[in-house]
């Protein structure tokens, strides 16, 4: 009888959204103040930052303290966010507007002819300052960082190696962060195959999946531009990969962070505020989930897991450190 009382192993899928993803300090903190159990945490893109931190650091305090020095920085402000988020920025005045086209005009013909707008020392240094140099497996809890082969298309999931090392290939977002080379293959962000990695963390044996889904909704202006369009058309792809995904999450939190630019990592308070009143407005129903999952979790995992061994089949993750041959 015990074993059908088991408690549930619960893990949280952290999706990606660049800037916007800081809300994931926001729920953590309140999961963490609430003493809510997390046994596995799966992160995509800036999931997987933020997750490797939260995993291997001092719980929040010092993550999102690590966070605020980092944004508060001047090396941030001579970064690749920074100067997107300037070149953005809806300016008023002459002088502003046209710098800010100069600086859209810079960042458009770099990555035309770059692999990427942001050199893999700045990316190293940049993810040197907030994850210390250990390896996945030191982590408290249970925890996998979600990239993509970017000549296979798969989609793999690391549960062990250098940390600071996979969590790059997972935020690699393409044409503003370079591809992370290892054992041979390239990795890009893990957001373009998994947007909240809610079924890697159900093969990772989490019975119960809570997703915090940070990207925005598709917009309802027609673009006019051919490169609004194109951005346009990827969300389009993005939010019908999300909607199929989602399946594989048992709760999602959505913290409202729509007013914040994707590269404005100086919004990082008003982030962690967002996130956290997503959290705290989500508690009555996380524990209610909890609690019936607690009494039924033996009797439902069976047929359960049997499917999401199937779903899984495609998943290629990696439980031993990477060689030359292969994974």
């Amino acid at each position: 009888m015990t074993s059908f009382l088991r408690q549930p192993r619960v893990g949280l899928a952290l999706g990606g959204g660049a800037a916007r993803g800081l809300a994931h300090i926001g729920v953590l903190k309140v999961l963490e103040r609430e003493n809510f159990p997390i046994d596995i945490v799966v992160g995509t893109s800036i999931g997987a930052l933020i997750g490797g931190a939260f995993t291997t650091l001092n719980g929040c305090e010092e993550t999102e303290r690590r966070f605020l020095k980092f944004s508060a920085s001047s090396e941030f402000r001579r970064s690749a966010f920074d100067f997107i988020r300037e070149a953005r920025r809806d300016k008023r005045g002459l002088i502003s507007r046209a710098s800010a086209i100069i600086k859209r005009g810079i960042f458009y013909s770099q990555t035309l002819y770059k692999v990427s707008f942001m050199s893999a020392e700045a990316l190293a240094h940049n993810i040197n300052s907030l994850l210390p140099d250990v390896d996945i497996r030191e982590a408290r809890q249970s925890f996998a960082a979600v990239a993509a082969d970017l000549v296979t298309g798969h989609e793999v999931v690391f549960r062990c190696g250098p940390l600071r090392k996979v969590v790059s290939a997972s935020c690699a977002i393409p044409g503003l962060l370079p591809p992370v080379p290892m054992a041979g293959r390239t990795f890009i962000d893990g957001g373009w195959v998994d947007r909240v990695p809610g079924l890697p963390a159900r093969r990772l044996g989490a019975d119960v999946v809570i997703g915090v889904d940070i990207s925005p909704e598709v917009g309802r202006v027609v673009p006019t531009r051919g490169v609004d369009v194109m951005v346009a058309a990827t969300s389009l792809q993005a939010a019908a990969l999300k909607r199929l995904q989602s399946r594989y999450l048992d709760y999602v939190i959505r913290p409202d962070v729509s007013e914040i630019h994707w590269a404005d990592f100086s919004a990082i308070g008003l982030a962690i505020e967002r996130g956290m009143e997503a959290a705290e407005a989500a508690l009555p129903q996380l524990r209610r989930l909890l609690s019936w999952r607690r009494h039924l979790v033996q009797q439902i995992s069976s047929p359960l897991r049997r499917h999401f061994r199937l779903a899984a089949a495609d998943l290629e993750v990696v439980d031993k450190p990477l060689d030359r041959s292969g994974v």
